[in-house]
């Protein structure tokens, strides 16, 4: 069984990296998500924890997921934010908040992409008591995301699914 220990290890190698986050551009998503796991010791990989799932048959899967940086999410919290991402994920329209989180980029979008625009689904979380919850939008035929790559660099949380431990 994969652990996250040996996910965390795993990622200091840039070809796994490569397999997980490749990309255009010679790589230069793993180039650039290898390079800041490498420079940085405040990281890990943590378990997602589904808290609501959306096929509306364009060949993708929108997830809601919650996690936390050192564990996993208590049952109490969960049992708290799966009615609130239910009801979200159908006012809201799941769908157009999805993000693919394929490469080590901030979890709020840092102002640079549109998902910093669309914060509906993260407030749900709790920050400020180590609790987040992102939309993840995933190709039809992927498995459910269940690890979830973390780094902080200063200040901000950069994160990226691990698909492939």
């Amino acid at each position: 069984m994969t652990s996250r220990a040996q996910i965390a290890a795993n990622l200091d190698d840039f070809a796994f990296q490569k397999k997980n986050f490749g990309g255009f551009l010679m790589n230069k998503r793993a180039k650039n998500s290898h390079a800041l796991w490498t420079r940085n010791s405040d990281k890990g990989v943590t378990e997602l924890a589904l808290i609501a799932t959306r096929d509306y048959g364009d060949d993708n899967i929108y997830d809601v997921a919650a996690f936390t940086l050192d564990g996993t999410v208590p049952d109490a919290v969960l049992a708290e934010l799966r009615p609130l991402a239910e009801a979200l994920s159908d006012s809201a329209n799941l769908r157009e908040h999805g993000y693919t989180y394929s490469d080590l980029s901030p979890w709020d979008g840092g102002g640079t992409t549109w998902i910093s625009k669309r914060p509906e689904f993260r407030a749900l979380g709790r920050p400020e008591q180590g609790v987040y919850v992102i939309p993840i939008q995933r190709l039809a035929g992927e498995e459910q995301p269940r690890w979830l790559a973390w780094v902080r660099e200063n200040g901000q949380l950069h994160i990226a699914i691990v698909y492939k431990p």
